[in-house]
């Protein structure tokens, strides 16, 4: 793997595609630093625009990634039109930078991609920079004497360990995908390595207290794990599964006081953004900001003690449904119209169980945060939806 990432940024240097190792490096920052995460992305988008201007790239690699910049923009430009249709063209100005300017990364982030091979950097150089926070900060702990855990990732990188375990279950859905072909030709030497890799990841999924994150861990075992399946190798994946079990039911009466709060302030969150949605059910409400509505909502309906908590929907499908209503819902299925007319018999199974592994993933977290409001999860998003959408297209072509 080092030997093709470094044969791979020769040939990306010797082409001097400027913007596309500024864009590794974002990738690389952004469990590290979200402030330098961001000022790389907006570069790399700069540099690209000037090399698309002065002719030494295209703006898109293909079709398919056109198509999602198309889809994209679709849904930013009916995000601003029904916002200047509802508060006005100065509110909408004002409020711009804050509510929508983020949403212009659909649009924008297939512009930064490249070929399925080349794209392996990207992908590369953001494991190694979630590996190296996590070392980072466990070297941190250390030092001052203080807990590992999700508060500590929070205090030093300013990260929620929600958005950490997404970034370790899109490794450890990699890894998994590696292991467990048969066809993928990889030593076993270096699927030790990476069993390893996944257990540490795994344990530190544990001392975050994501509950997200271990169900998530059993699921992605499962769907790799079930295809490969034989006389030979079932009595191995039980021993695992029974293991796994064991460690998230361990997990489970540790934290189980924790989740029932936290379940209980969601399913309230729930109510109130599902009656917003119901009132404005087509296009959705911009009136004011999400954590205004809802807090409109908590007041109204006596819930005081909600007021001072600044909450959003911690779900993302209701967050996009009371914002920007079925027309904008619709809008963003067409993504998956997108990425699914792709794949055909000649798409690789290994493309096909990564993308489904990391669809798991993503599906289940919007379930309880919303993760396209913050850098750190719309980044993750984008980037891996084009990437995984290059890998099937390449793989058809």
């Amino acid at each position: 793997m080092l030997k093709e990432a470094l044969t791979l940024l020769k040939e990306i240097v010797s082409q001097r595609d400027i913007s596309f190792l500024v864009f590794i490096i974002s990738l690389f920052l952004l469990s590290l630093s979200i402030n330098l995460s961001t000022f790389t992305l907006i570069v790399a988008l700069f540099l690209k625009v000037i090399q698309v201007l002065l002719k030494r790239n295209k703006l898109y690699v293909s079709k398919t990634l056109k198509n999602a910049a198309i889809v994209g923009l679709l849904f930013f430009a009916y995000i601003i039109i029904n916002s200047i249709s509802q508060t006005g063209f100065n509110i909408t100005f004002k409020s711009f930078e804050k509510q929508y300017m983020h949403f212009a990364i659909f649009f924008l982030m297939p512009m930064l991609l490249r070929s399925k091979r080349e794209n392996k950097l990207l992908i590369y150089a953001f494991f190694v920079g979630t590996i190296l926070a996590v070392v980072y900060v466990f070297i941190f702990v250390l030092i001052n004497n203080m807990t590992f855990n999700k508060y500590a990732f929070a205090d030093i990188l300013d990260i929620h360990h929600t958005y950490l375990s997404m970034y370790l279950l899109a490794f450890i859905n990699y890894c998994m995908v590696l292991i467990m072909g048969k066809n993928n030709n990889v030593p076993k030497s270096t699927k030790l390595i990476l069993a390893i890799i996944i257990l540490l990841s795994f344990g530190v999924i544990f001392f975050l207290n994501s509950k997200a994150g271990m169900i998530l861990f059993l699921v992605l075992f499962i769907i790799h794990s079930l295809p490969e399946l034989s006389k030979k190798n079932i009595a191995g994946y039980v021993i695992a599964l029974i293991l796994i079990l064991s460690v998230v039911s361990a997990f489970n009466n540790k934290v189980n006081i924790n989740y029932k709060n936290a379940l209980d302030f969601r399913l309230q969150v729930w109510e109130m953004s599902f009656e917003v949605f119901s009132e404005n059910s087509f296009f959705g409400d911009l009136s004011l900001s999400e954590k205004d509505i809802l807090n409109y909502k908590h007041y109204v309906n006596g819930k005081y003690y909600f007021l001072d908590s600044d909450l959003n929907s911690h779900n993302q499908y209701l967050s996009i449904l009371m914002k920007f209503g079925f027309f904008g819902f619709i809008i963003l299925l067409l993504y998956g119209v997108n990425v699914f007319r792709k794949l055909t018999s000649n798409t690789k199974t290994t493309d096909i169980r990564e993308f489904f592994g990391l669809l798991a993933v993503v599906l289940l977290i919007c379930y309880i945060e919303n993760i396209i409001d913050r850098h750190h999860g719309i980044v993750y998003l984008t980037f891996f939806y084009n990437y995984y959408l290059v890998a099937i297209d390449n793989a058809e072509s």
